[in-house]
């Protein structure tokens, strides 16, 4: 009796897919084949869905493109919220965008952050001061080097002729005015309870921030060292440059650069201590601290770093303006969480979060529920 070759093949097949299931060996899996961009572009864009995220954010893109060579960067605070809500808009045009929730959480948001600008500037028209012999002392002494840590890196780093870590101290500045906004985006979007606790330590720390500029009016390093700024005579320090302004104008970015210089009325050139500058990436890092990988804690720990060598080096505030922003920023962080944790703790116990938690307990271990049954000996631990 002779066997086909169909016969031969099955023959041979079998024993070696029963050994390897008898061996306890799992077969390797063959990796599924990368899509091409023409592949994938096709893809999305035969889902309706897909397709409007797709051109919204070509849209969007354009507008920035746009607006760049019109006006420049879009830094102000009414821009940045356009462009956050409507990147937030853009992304839930897939899954449907929640107006009301949008509305609810963003609009008080604006309105106190609008205000804060608004008055901040009125905070210009100092009750006294502005003060600077401290923040001298403070830096001429502690840092070690008999100079203000200031004039010491312009003296090594700086000359009329803009180099590249120039424009990367620029670049690292102007982060201030979009990173945070943009986290708060990113985390109303892809989590919302951590997004309803880093908003009111945002506010609480600005808030305490504006609360000091009225108090304590402070003098940035350049105008300390203003030798040759119109409008000011003061000679606390050796001429200091300040080099913000200086590459707004090199990139022909006036009108950004004359909001540096006293072109808008709701600036405010003595709110330097403490500084949000600093206070901000700091905050950033102690929230998403726990939990982030090695990579990523390296990253959190290098932004409050990489932006107090800036605003140091650009003259735009003394050292003891960023340790006090860092200062701010811890206890904001530590005394902000102790609230919302009693606040969340209170709305728990009047059953208002049947759905989840209102907040994420950063910082903090959760209790374990009272209707969890207490572990036992030898149960597995949940990862």
């Amino acid at each position: 009796m002779t066997t086909t070759d169909d016969e031969r093949d099955i023959a041979v097949s079998k024993p070696a897919t029963s050994t390897a299931v008898d061996s306890g060996v799992e077969p390797i899996a063959t990796p599924a084949p990368r899509r091409s961009l023409g592949v994938w572009f096709s893809d999305h864009w035969h889902n309706p869905g897909q397709r409007r995220v797709m051109i919204g954010w070509t849209i969007l893109a354009a507008s920035l493109v746009v607006y760049f060579f019109v006006a420049g960067v879009p830094w102000s605070l009414d821009w940045v919220f356009i462009y956050v809500l409507a990147g937030i808009i853009i992304s839930s045009l897939n899954s449907g965008v929640k107006w009301k929730r949008l509305v609810v959480d963003w609009l008080p948001l604006f309105l106190v952050l609008w205000g804060y600008g608004l008055l901040r500037g009125y905070a210009a028209h100092t009750l006294w001061g502005p003060l600077v012999r401290p923040q001298t002392w403070f830096d001429t002494h502690i840092a070690g080097l008999g100079v203000d840590p200031t004039v010491q890196l312009q003296h090594w780093l700086f000359t009329p002729g803009l180099h590249v870590w120039d424009y990367l101290v620029w670049c690292c500045y102007m982060s201030h005015f979009f990173v945070s906004f943009i986290i708060a985006g990113v985390l109303w979007k892809t989590n919302y309870p951590k997004f309803r606790r880093f908003v009111p330590l945002f506010v609480l720390l600005t808030a305490l921030g504006y609360i000091t500029y009225v108090l304590y009016p402070a003098m940035p390093p350049w105008m300390a060292g203003s030798e040759h700024v119109k409008g000011y005579g003061f000679h606390y320090l050796p001429p200091v440059t300040r080099i913000v302004p200086v590459v707004l104008d090199h990139l022909h970015l006036h009108s950004g650069a004359a909001i540096f210089t006293g072109g808008d009325k709701f600036d405010n050139n003595v709110a330097a201590m403490p500084s949000l500058h600093g206070a901000y990436p700091m905050l950033i890092c102690l929230f998403f601290w726990k939990g982030s990988s090695v990579r990523k804690r390296v990253l959190l720990v290098a932004y409050p770093i990489c932006m107090a060598f800036t605003l140091v080096y650009s003259g735009e505030h003394f050292v003891i303006d960023i340790f006090m922003g860092w200062l701010y920023a811890a206890a904001t962080f530590y005394f902000g969480s102790k609230m919302l944790n009693r606040w969340e703790a209170r709305r728990v116990r009047k059953g208002l979060d049947k759905d989840g938690p209102w907040t994420s307990l950063i910082g903090e271990d959760q209790p374990p529920s009272s209707d969890d049954p207490p572990a036992k000996i030898g149960d597995p631990v949940p990862a």
